[in-house]
């Protein structure tokens, strides 16, 4: 049963053109409440096998999710590369973002 203990911050991007016709990229953030639990040992292991690098398993309630790819825990930035469906709730499978921290 996910407790919903942790705070996340999850981050939407979007992209606007400025008056030059260049795409200019805004992030906006937003906090939730999440149950945090290490990867397995079988994750970590399988996706080590096509170059990521699983950290955390963040559960919050699916109509919380608005499909975010990146999400910040405790300073640091996550990218989401997978997600599953569990019910009234979602898993987003999470590695730390390179140059990003």
């Amino acid at each position: 049963m996910a407790l919903f203990k942790e705070v996340v911050k999850l981050i939407s991007t979007s992209f606007t053109v400025d008056e030059l016709f260049q795409e200019v990229e805004a992030k906006t953030e937003r906090e939730v409440f999440a149950d945090k639990r290490s990867a397995s040992q079988s994750e970590f292991f399988n996706a080590g096998q096509i170059g990521l690098k699983p950290q955390y398993v963040f559960t919050i309630r699916l109509s919380e999710y608005a499909d975010e790819t990146e999400l910040v825990y405790n300073g640091k930035t996550y990218s989401i590369y997978r997600t599953y469906e569990k019910g009234e709730n979602i898993e987003l499978h999470s590695e730390v973002r390179v140059g990003g921290n």
